[in-house]
């Protein structure tokens, strides 16, 4: 029966939403704390497993103080699915490119892909336009446009695009990814795979060819130094005027003074965003006043069942971790591209 060390501050709603959900376990011995006093150095000493919980305001660079006092470990994993701060700290810990990492990938997928789906139909039913008319009590008709037939690109193919992907062919939608490897699973959901980075053809990056082709973006990629400003001038200089851009992944991914350029001038229709360079957004930020612009608090994953969802994908893994001829995780973190 392991020992499993959580980093959770346990006076935060969900810090005693994880204890309640501790109180139930009966596979594993478990302590938790937000600092070394409230572990004691005694409680660590037969630690296998550190778990940082970021939303429960888990200090994430307490890590680098448990690990020379947990000998033991063998299998890191964050509770959240977003680890652009645990990377790098584990990275230069002795042995910590060697330990077993993994997130909470795929746990919120679904409700990001109705979220994808709710920021298509905002755009192309011209919601705010009939809000305004309402306000206004305007009666004047107009052209309804279809998602049917509409093209969407998915900036990175991983869980969160695949899951989307069947909404959209729902809607009559058509599929394009865009990918850096091409041994990743999953390509015979997409109608045309494109290639960026190390995975380009030779005859170079076909990232702009995507943004040329969609009437609908969508960046789920994550974090990180190698996604840093991935959408930027240029790609949305590329995109159709009638174009929308959805954010849902990491908000470094995305040039903001460059999309509120794009977005005030017309040169796309518009966008939604549900993260941000810098959160919570600053009081003085340009986003506020684009008018053609979905804006949302980072909480289309903030579901009544986020917690559960996020131990569910934790409890599968620690069986996995707990079975007599475990040998590593089969989708782990890539601790290089840091995600």
């Amino acid at each position: 029966m392991p020992t499993i060390a959580f980093i959770a501050d346990k006076g935060t709603p969900n810090g005693k939403n994880l204890l309640e959900l501790l109180k139930n376990a009966t596979d594993f011995k478990w302590v938790i704390g937000n600092s070394l006093e409230e572990f004691g150095v005694e409680n660590l000493k037969e630690v296998e497993v550190i778990v940082p919980v970021v939303f429960a305001g888990g200090n994430v660079p307490l890590l680098t103080d448990l690990w020379p006092l947990c000998a033991n470990v063998r299998w890191v994993h964050s509770l959240a699915a977003g680890v652009e701060t645990v990377v790098p700290m584990l990275m230069a810990l002795p042995g910590g490119a060697e330990v077993a990492f993994t997130n909470a990938k795929g746990a919120y997928s679904r409700t990001l892909a109705e979220y994808t789906l709710a920021a298509m139909l905002h755009f192309n039913k011209q919601v705010p336009r009939l809000q305004q008319q309402k306000k206004s009590r305007t009666w004047e008709k107009f052209v309804m446009s279809e998602l049917h037939g509409k093209t969407v690109g998915f900036l990175g193919f991983g869980d969160i695009a695949r899951t989307t992907v069947p909404y959209c062919r729902a809607f009559g939608m058509k599929v394009l990814a865009l990918r850096q490897s091409r041994s990743s699973a999953g390509n015979e959901l997409a109608d045309k795979v494109y290639y960026s980075g190390a995975g380009a053809p030779p005859e170079g990056d076909q990232k702009l060819d995507l943004f040329r082709e969609a009437d609908f973006v969508v960046c789920s990629l994550p974090g990180g130094a190698h996604t840093k400003h991935f959408c930027s001038r240029a790609e949305f200089a590329a995109m159709k005027p009638e174009g929308v851009f959805i954010s849902i992944g990491r908000g470094t991914c995305v040039d903001e003074e460059a999309l509120v350029d794009a977005l005030k001038e017309g040169r796309i229709t518009g966008a939604a965003l549900d993260v941000f360079e810098k959160e919570p957004l600053s009081d003085d930020s340009s986003l506020w006043n684009v008018e053609n612009l979905l804006l949302s608090p980072h909480n289309a994953d903030l579901t009544s069942t986020y917690m559960e969802q996020s131990w569910d994908v934790f409890l599968a893994k620690l069986k996995a971790f707990m079975s007599a001829d475990f040998a590593g995780f089969p989708d782990q973190v890539d601790k290089v591209k840091g995600y």
